[in-house]
């Protein structure tokens, strides 16, 4: 059956939550794992530094996902979306080009960081995993560069229908990417702590390592919540800028994310409410100029309405609800985690070798993982539903970026299949890697 252009738009998002899931853990997880070997060699902790060694398997498993599904969408942009290819390619085939570079590098040191976990010893082995976190560091960066541009471009002239320039470079590098790569790249750091200290929490509440053990995984849920707080003040303090930047590098987008109707000045700010058909908000809590202080760090600042835009270019309008969702959701982990640290900061200055940890915590952190990863998904479906209609923001709508090509068409429900086996696929190995060899175990199952 032929696709039409908003089928196949939702089968593209669909194949782009399954890779995000693999790629910010694959962006996370060297980075935590420096993190635990780091502190293993600060405290000549043998048993610290297995549990660095174990949660490397897991990483190789996620980069193999990630590769997966990462060619899956390059296969699914190349057979459905030739008009994005054609029209952005001599500016976006850089961008794609780098993450090549940087997934080179990070495979490459990958495999002989986890090879040689028993051949090099101290920090020799520590700073060979660095490259593999620059590596993944710099696909992050790529891609999303990419992306930034896409949201925002610029730095182009449109020569027959192509975007063309002389300076790829000038025209990626804005300020729109540097707000997006780093806000995405502190929440995917940020996700993934969380996902590694929920694991860590499911081992203490089922297994209930005892000694030395019990003494290091506690210390590693330490230093993990205590970083997770550094990046939950690192992306809120970005975010609240990049949405600043927002409003006026996308006014459209910001207007429909903030329900602000018309321009005006001493706009409000709406808590719930929603839009109508003809872009009336109805319902909500207004709060008098808060808005236009977000905005513009004034009450006088003024903010664009939705009435500037003409109704055939209005974004996804529920991205507002997708945006209070994704705030909430914020609050409830970071609450939780900055009472987990605050209430445990004493221990670490007193030096106390165990934390002690209760089981109402322990329970508390087990969804903080999951909840993470839903506010990344969230953040780029606004990202994403908010640049609508238009897949190279003002320049290339949706439905001529897609070829509608009944050969093409029919392969397309093709990929959700295949991210679903993929996802299956990844999740059954990182349980049989947990459940046999390497799976976290009491100190006394340690050869």
């Amino acid at each position: 059956m032929l696709l039409d252009v908003n089928a196949a738009r939702a089968l593209m998002a669909d194949s782009l939550g399954f890779h995000i899931i693999f790629a910010l853990l694959g962006v996370g997880l060297p980075l935590v794992i420096l993190l635990i070997e780091h502190l293993g060699l600060r405290r000549n902790d043998p048993v610290i530094l297995e549990h660095a060694r174990r949660l490397s398997y897991a990483a190789v498993i996620l980069v193999v996902a990630g590769v997966a599904s990462g060619t899956i969408i390059s296969i699914q942009m190349s057979l459905m979306w030739g008009g994005l290819v054609e029209f952005g390619g001599r500016i976006l085939g850089l961008a794609f080009g780098w993450e090549g570079y940087a997934f080179m590098l990070e495979a490459v040191f990958l495999a002989f960081y986890v090879t040689t976990w028993k051949k090099l010893k101290g920090w020799r082995h520590w700073w060979i995993g660095v490259p593999v976190a620059i590596g993944s560091l710099g696909s992050a960066f790529a891609i999303t560069l990419g992306n930034a541009w896409m949201q925002n471009p610029s730095g182009f002239e449109v020569i027959n229908g192509v975007a063309t320039t002389d300076n790829p470079i000038a025209a990626l590098m804005t300020k729109t990417a540097f707000y997006m790569i780093a806000h995405s790249v502190a929440g995917y750091y940020l996700a993934t702590m969380l996902c590694v200290l929920g694991v860590y929490a499911f081992y203490r509440l089922k297994y209930k390592p005892v000694g030395k053990d019990k003494v290091a995984v506690e210390q590693i849920m330490f230093r993990l919540s205590a970083t997770a707080v550094f990046f939950i003040v690192v992306t809120a303090t970005l975010g609240h800028f990049q949405t600043q930047y927002l409003a006026e590098s996308q006014p459209r987008k910001f207007a429909a994310l903030e329900m602000n109707e018309k321009t005006q000045t001493n706009a409000p700010y709406i808590i719930g409410g929603h839009w109508t058909e003809d872009g009336k908000v109805e319902g909500g809590i207004k709060i008098p100029g808060m808005l236009s202080f977000l905005a513009g760090n004034s009450f006088d600042a003024e903010v664009k309405g939705l009435n500037e835009f003409s109704k055939d270019t209005w974004p996804m309008m529920f991205i507002n609800v997708l945006f209070e969702a994704k705030l909430l959701i914020v609050s409830i982990f970071s609450s939780v985690t900055i009472l987990f640290v605050a209430l445990h900061f004493k221990r670490l200055k007193e030096r106390t070798r165990s934390f002690r940890y209760s089981r109402l915590f322990l329970w508390a952190l087990l969804p903080l993982g999951p909840l993470a990863i839903i506010t990344v998904e969230l953040g780029w479906m606004v990202a994403e539903f908010g640049r609508q209609p238009f897949v190279v923001n003002g320049y290339l709508r949706t439905a001529q970026a897609y070829i509608a090509e009944s050969a093409i068409g029919n392969w397309g429900y093709v990929f959700p299949v295949l991210f679903v086996l993929l996802f299956i696929t990844t999740a059954t190995a990182l349980w049989l890697l947990f459940k046999r060899e390497g799976r976290i175990r009491p100190i006394k199952e340690l050869k």
